[in-house]
């Protein structure tokens, strides 16, 4: 659930600015618009609160007006703040979603014009996920769309100890898309669908009557939780910045590229790590391409499960059908054919920590708002009110340990102060923005991905003795996901098998 920050974080006069917007009505009008060597000390300033600095109003402005939506999204003070935010404050996460859209948006768009859905939700799942299929929130909502386990089988995801379709990138989708069509029969306004989506109908219905029946989403905005206030704006903000984030200096480096696959229709049993060992494709790939597989094998009971492996791959596959799946499944007869068509995927980390918990209809969870309705004013205020800490450069420091420190994403800290490489000197004085009580939640989700890939890179050498059972895919699993080509480097193993008792170095 997107979190609007109760103090968004710090962001000051290091981009140049020689001041600070202190008022933040005068952003728009209120009205819609349509480590070291030495020892030597390190020098940190008290902390200090300021303002993120402002876009210029009539560019953000333009920008909206020309943008074909037909969602009629209003933009105003509050959207502009979080303009701001994802310039100033947070451009990595927008980087990020720069890097992974043009992945998921052809999927995306794909099903919401199957059900004559607005193009514009596809944005949305930048908020709930970041984009990783493999998401799961604290409250255990799962995959690019956050559904809850009650909901997701509602809407006819497979959800058990095997197979999660929440984390299927098609079949979420088009999950969410259903989900989308309902809530519009419903409410019959998209600002409302939005604020549904992550509040639940229940809930919404609840504001509404709270608020003499008012339908309008700016008018209602007070009447609504803290959390869903800052949702819809925050949706308005990051379709904005996809849109226009280059002309802030925002670019992606590092982009996904589709991977065209074959589907493999799967009927019975089926294990993985011989499906991988028979058919050459790696377990690093199988696992890649079918993110909602969550053991090492398919279930006797499975039916209609489409397996899908790399197009590349099919050729050798094809060629030696019969005696790879005679290997990789232990009864006989099994029906498995080759579906015509043909999709991407991608492999997703574990973001433990984002998410919007979509409650189902009958176990909704009632979310009574006690706060006083906030004036519009001081809601922007505390979205832009940041702290800022100074830290002096150090002999023997280097950028990435700086902002592992201080639980940073490099590439802020870079925007942060204005570097345009990772070189910084002895005495440099560089601003570091400092997390305080709740954050905007697609930046937790970010942070908990970047300290997952931390604990893997510094946990001390293990070592897991090989148990009757143990496959190299259970095993990486086992330990936090580690690839089953790297235990394979690590332990100089030319196959995948392995042997009871056996000793592998896991890290």
């Amino acid at each position: 659930m997107m979190k609007i920050s109760k103090k968004i974080l710090v962001l000051t006069s290091f981009l140049g600015c020689a001041c600070f917007i202190t008022n933040a009505q005068s952003v728009i009008p209120e009205e819609a618009i349509t480590v070291s060597a030495e020892d030597s000390l390190v020098e940190e300033l008290p902390t200090v609160e300021a303002f993120i600095p402002t876009a210029d109003v009539n560019k953000v402005r333009e920008g909206f007006q020309n943008m074909q939506r037909s969602i009629p999204l209003q933009y105003n003070s509050i959207v502009h703040s979080f303009v701001d935010y994802f310039i100033f404050k947070k451009p990595s996460f927008t980087k990020k979603m720069l890097e992974r859209k043009n992945f998921y948006f052809p999927i995306f768009e794909k099903y919401l014009a199957k059900y004559n859905m607005p193009d514009e939700l596809k944005y949305l799942s930048m908020l709930e996920s970041g984009l990783n299929p493999k998401a799961i929130s604290h409250a255990k909502a799962v995959g690019l769309w956050q559904f809850m386990k009650p909901t997701g089988k509602d809407f006819g995801l497979r959800v058990d100890e095997y197979v999660d379709d929440r984390m299927d990138i098609e079949k979420s989708t088009e999950a969410a898309c259903k989900y989308f069509r309902q809530l519009y029969n419903i409410f019959g306004d998209w600002e409302l669908v939005l604020a549904s989506y992550n509040t639940g109908p229940g809930n919404l219905r609840r504001a509404i009557r709270r608020a003499g029946n008012i339908t309008n989403y700016w008018q209602l905005h007070p009447y609504l939780h803290k959390d869903t206030r800052a949702y819809v704006p925050q949706f308005t903000a990051i379709m904005y910045m996809m849109n226009h984030a280059d002309e802030y200096g925002i670019f992606p480096e590092e982009i996904m590229e589709p991977v065209a696959v074959e589907k493999v229709i799967i009927d019975g049993y089926l294990d993985l790590e011989t499906f991988s060992n028979m058919s050459g494709i790696s377990i690093d790939d199988i696992q890649k391409h079918n993110p909602s597989i969550l053991k090492g094998v398919l279930p006797a009971h499975s039916r209609g499960f489409e397996l899908k492996i790399p197009a590349e791959s099919y050729a050798y596959f094809e060629a030696n059908r019969q005696m790879i799946l005679d290997s990789a499944q232990r009864q006989n007869g099994v029906s498995v054919m080759l579906a015509s068509s043909k999709d991407v995927i991608e492999n997703g980390v574990v973001i433990i920590g984002g998410g919007s918990a979509r409650a189902s209809n009958d176990n909704e969870t009632i979310v009574e708002e006690n706060d006083k309705p906030e004036k519009v004013e001081d809601e922007i205020k505390k979205i832009r009110k940041v702290k800022k800490k100074t830290y002096t450069v150090k002999r023997g420091d280097v950028l990435n340990r700086i902002a592992e420190k201080y639980d940073v994403d490099m590439y802020d800290l870079k925007v942060w102060n204005h570097l345009k490489s990772s070189k910084i000197m002895v005495g440099q004085k560089l601003v570091i923005l400092d997390d305080d009580e709740e954050v905007v939640e697609v930046e937790r989700t970010i942070k908990e991905e970047r300290k997952s890939k931390k604990t893997i890179e510094k946990t001390k050498p293990k070592y897991h003795i090989v148990q009757r059972g143990d496959t190299l895919w259970s095993i990486s699993q086992r330990y936090g996901g580690i690839s089953v080509e790297k235990i394979k480097k690590m332990n100089g193993l030319r196959s995948n098998s392995v042997k009871k008792g056996q000793k592998l170095k896991i890290v």
